[in-house]
């Protein structure tokens, strides 16, 4: 029975939802109605799991899930929602004086362990012989969703999930053996490795990103860590009901302040009045979702059409605050501020209380991704804050810094960095709710201001999940290196016996200048010479970006045993990277033996606002030893076409679609996905590369044209 018939056979005669189903599955929401419907299909694990399912269903009655080591649901031992104000349990106190920083704790010699890189010759020792890995290739496509515990534990700019990742390495290391990840990211090669059984040691550039995979991949007792959060914020409490804290509109009693929602003031472009942005901006429909911050509106003055962008901007002020009160009903949107709010943030404005030397005071540098901020007066990272934020900040990390236990100091840190964007200015405010991190610093019009102590407590208790559930299924040992992947010392030759990675992909995200945020705070910075990236402001284009990888490359080559396998996740919009990558493959030795799609199952935010932006990232399965086949693109506009109508002519099955779930937008053709299943037919052989958008034309107009 297929996929399709089988899924809809669970649903009707275990009368489940798609949320159970998906919850069972340990797969989406996004993904069951994709398959469902019969678009795309699911990786061979989970076409396992799902028959395994429906087994269970004939065999008991009810359909029973496997264990599952990367679940999205039904781990939680705590009440949702619960704080950590209780009273503190004795055996996790705080030193009268602070601790070295964080990161100085965990590393030495740029390795994270405490014996340094003795460490890293023990587990490299431990590896003296080649592991068994097959000659082919796997077979069929990996799908694998972001909404498991592990992969919410921690805000990074791009994550690829771990359970697709622990797929393919199960795949290509069925009997153990020493992974490779020069490009570690936050460090979700090694979580796959370290569930699966595997060794693996994570190369990282960034001492920001090093210190995300190390905390990812290390666990510590969940009861010490919440024990720890609850001694942080009893030592806090006052301090927080000073920063947060508001009246309750219709009992008068003192509650804490959730969040507060701010606004620019800006100019009319044709009269020149001054106004309050959010008084006009606004459109409410008949349930939050429809709620919208307009784009474009009338100015109040001359009532002549503005569009928002390219309104000037004089001042932010607060203009609503949301609270908990009166039967818990959480009071949102309907609240202006009192004149005791607004006293009480100006107060804090002009003189919060910081704790001097325990928050970043730093000048923005130039780049690509940091004009946006400087343009708008954020020229300072502490300018990133409101005053009142920054007090929070820097007394939680100080706080922080008082942990006599390295990794439960370290776990702390975790926590405290996985707020990144949601406690800054740089967090649009939403009607719906959610964060606003993005992989490039935005400065929004609305931006809402989190409470840093509530926001803190919700991310340690997502943090307790993944220890609770992923991180205590971990066997296998796990290094992080801080280094760059052009030159990968410390590793000798021929010494690995599977190397993944998800390099960066051309200049779709500026790593060392977002990863900026995280390393003022951690007091070290990357050193961007060698960052294999396009961007402008360093100087580096195609040429310098293909230099780069071939030098990273040709260094995974060199430490990957013979007849061993190099797993690369790609995806780009531009035709000009794609081959810069593919000559980078090539000259450091390797060959291209497949090409799949990696289905995250759930686009990033830019892929659904651009339609220039390819999704659906590819898996380049490359094997060392053999000659590799030089492509030979520049076969003419005409022949590109053809390729296109060919590939569109010869696909089995229907056409994927984009369903919207959460916003009222129609089904529509997922050229995202025929992109990604285009370019791995084409990367291997000698066909010209084109660009997303122009593919997208050419497919648009064939099969409005009644191709298919």
């Amino acid at each position: 029975m297929e996929t399709q018939s089988l899924l809809n056979e669970l649903r009707v005669r275990a009368n489940l939802s798609e949320a159970k189903l998906a919850e069972l599955l340990g797969a989406s929401l996004v993904s069951i109605s994709r398959w469902q419907r019969g678009v795309g299909r699911p990786s061979p694990s989970q076409a396992q799991r799902i028959l395994d399912l429906h087994k269970s269903l004939l065999r008991d009655g009810s359909p029973r899930a496997a264990a599952n080591p990367f679940p999205s649901r039904g781990v939680r031992a705590r009440i949702p929602g619960q704080g950590f104000l209780g009273e503190a349990a004795p055996s996790v106190s705080l030193a009268d004086s602070p601790y070295p920083p964080v990161l100085s704790r965990l590393a030495t010699q740029s390795v994270f362990h405490e014996e340094g890189e003795a460490a890293l010759e023990r587990l490299l020792d431990a590896h003296p012989a080649a592991a068994a890995t097959p000659g082919v290739p796997f077979a069929g496509a990996v799908s694998a969703g972001k909404n498991t515990y592990t992969y919410d534990a921690h805000t990074y700019h791009t994550k690829v999930p771990p359970q697709g990742i622990a797929e393919l390495l199960s795949y290509y290391l069925p009997k153990g053996g020493l992974v490779l990840d020069p490009f570690s990211g936050s460090g979700m090669t090694g979580v796959a490795a370290s569930v699966s059984g595997l060794d693996c040691i994570l190369n990282e550039l960034s001492p920001a990103a090093c210190f995300i995979s190390n905390r990812f991949t290390t666990g510590v007792r969940s009861a010490d860590l919440e024990e720890a959060v609850r001694v942080i914020m009893s030592r806090l409490r006052d301090l927080r009901a000073r920063l947060y804290s508001t009246e309750c509109r219709e009992c008068g009693r003192t509650v804490e302040v959730l969040y507060t929602v701010w606004s620019y003031k800006v100019i009319c472009a044709d009269c020149g009045f001054e106004f309050l942005l959010w008084d006009h901006c606004k459109k409410f429909g008949r349930v939050v979702k429809e709620h919208k911050i307009l784009t474009e509106f009338p100015c109040p003055s001359c009532d002549k059409v503005q569009r928002k962008s390219t309104l000037r901007r004089t001042v932010a002020v607060p203009v609503l605050v949301g609270y908990k009160c009166c039967g818990s009903k959480q009071q949102e949107v309907t609240h202006s501020l009192s004149g005791r709010d607004l006293a009480r943030i100006e107060a804090l404005e002009n003189s919060a209380p910081l704790a001097e030397g325990f928050y970043p005071s730093k000048e923005i540098p130039d780049g690509v991704n940091l004009r946006q901020p400087v343009k708008h007066g954020l020229d300072r990272l502490e300018k990133f804050y409101t005053r009142r934020n920054l007090s929070a900040l820097s007394h939680l990390w100080q706080a922080i810094h008082h942990v006599a236990s390295p990794q439960l100091c370290g776990h702390l840190a975790f926590v405290f960095t996985s707020l990144y964007q949601r406690v800054t200015r740089l967090s649009e405010f939403r009607f719906w709710g959610g964060s606003g991190n993005m992989a490039r610093f935005n400065v929004p019009f609305v931006f809402n201001e989190a409470n840093v102590f509530v926001t803190f407590e919700r991310k340690a208790r997502t943090i307790l999940d993944h220890l609770e559930s992923t991180a205590a299924n971990f066997r296998g040992r796990v290094l992080v290196v801080n280094d760059s992947a052009t030159c990968m010392g410390r590793i000798p030759d021929s010494s690995i016996d599977l190397v993944f990675t998800d390099p960066p992909f051309g200049g779709n995200i500026n790593y060392s200048e977002m990863n900026l945020l995280w390393e003022a705070w951690l007091g070290k910075y990357t050193e961007a010479a060698s960052e294999a990236i396009v961007n402008r402001v360093q100087g580096k284009g195609v040429r310098e970006y293909e230099a780069l990888m071939t030098q990273s490359l040709s260094q995974c080559y060199r430490v990957l045993r013979p007849g061993h396998w190099l797993l690369l996740v790609f995806m780009n919009s531009a035709s000009e990277i794609w081959g810069a990558l593919r000559r980078a493959i090539a000259a450091a030795g390797f060959r291209v033996v497949e090409m799949d799609v990696f289905d995250k199952q759930h686009g990033t935010f830019k892929q659904f606002v651009s339609e220039n932006t390819a999704g659906m990232d590819l898996v380049l399965h490359c094997l060392k030893g053999t000659d590799c086949l030089q492509a030979q693109g520049g076969n003419g506009s005409r022949q590109v076409d053809l390729e296109i109508a060919g590939f569109l002519r010869s696909r089995r099955g229907p056409l994927p679609t984009t369903t919207f779930l959460h916003v009222g937008r129609d089904e529509e053709i997922d050229y995202r996905m025929l992109y990604s299943e285009w370019v791995a037919r084409s990367f291997g052989q000698q066909c010209e590369l084109v660009d997303f958008s122009t593919f997208r034309q050419i497919a648009g107009r064939w099969l409005t044209e009644g191709g298919v």
